[in-house]
């Protein structure tokens, strides 16, 4: 005679190790409350994916865009903005 333990009786050997089949059997077994606690968080958790790759999609804005310098003159210190001014 087969041996059949309580908990597989009507289950095909693989569905004892496949992960879906013993999620869906564990989700037979808990409560109510507990089953939607876990549905709410599962959608929050792919709005949060959403958010995620939405914001990916989008074009990659540059960098600030800088002050025009000014052009370099005479005596300006490497172009930088910064002009030298001989005092007396």
């Amino acid at each position: 005679m087969a041996h059949d333990d309580t908990g597989t009786a009507g289950q095909a050997p693989e569905c004892q190790i496949c992960p879906i089949c013993a999620g869906l059997a564990a989700l037979r077994e808990a409560r109510p409350e507990a089953v939607e606690h876990l549905v709410k968080a599962g959608a929050e958790l792919l709005l949060a994916v959403r958010a995620l790759l939405d914001g990916a999609a989008e074009p990659a804005r540059g960098p600030a865009p800088r002050r025009r310098a000014r052009p370099a003159r005479a005596g300006d210190a490497a172009g930088n903005g910064l002009q030298r001014i001989d005092v007396g």
